[in-house]
């Protein structure tokens, strides 16, 4: 029944399946943290966009407030005020495209925290349109555009918002929003 010739045969069958056993193992272990970086790397990205996009939201609230009342009173704390820069309610008011630079370095309009790591956001007014077809004008007869009483404008301001995370990650957000006065 036993052939003397055939000693050994299920220890060798038993160590080629050990062999394959290990190697997908060690298949499964690389594949599994490759996924571990790939949903950390998910997880980093989401975090800076959500930061920037934040940074983009509390900016509307700025420009409401500086462009409305002139100041930036309740945004103290996050408006960036830098020696040689224009101050931010003229800067939104007044000027276009300002370069906010200082010594050739660019400097945010707006920084504030998050988790301890910053959230820049660099605001620029772009331009101011008359808003055609208002209540005055039509009172007046009058059928054209920009001819309205004071303070019938909307303008467009060009918001640059940047969301810092871990290892010096970033994420940029762009977003053009329109002001219509109230």
């Amino acid at each position: 029944m036993f052939n003397k010739k055939d000693n050994g045969y299920i220890l060798v069958t038993a160590l080629l399946l050990l062999l394959v056993l290990t190697v997908i193992g060690l298949a499964a272990i690389g594949t599994s943290s490759i996924e571990n970086m790939l949903s950390g790397n998910i997880r980093l990205r989401e975090r800076n966009i959500s930061k920037a996009e934040a940074g983009v939201e509390i900016s509307t609230a700025v420009i409401e407030r500086t462009v409305r009342e002139n100041d930036t009173q309740g945004f103290t704390n996050i408006v960036n005020v830098v020696a040689n820069d224009t101050a931010l309610p003229d800067e939104l008011r007044n000027t276009a495209f300002d370069p906010d630079l200082v010594n050739g370095n660019v400097i945010p309009d707006v920084v504030f925290a998050i988790d301890g790591q910053n959230v820049a956001v660099d605001i620029d007014r772009m331009y101011a349109r008359p808003i055609p077809g208002t209540a005055m004008q039509f009172a007046s007869a009058y059928d054209g555009v920009g001819q309205g009483i004071g303070g019938n404008f909307y303008a467009f301001y060009r918001i640059n918002s940047t969301g810092v995370d871990l290892a010096n990650s970033t994420a940029d957000i762009g977003a053009i929003y329109r002001y219509v006065p109230k």
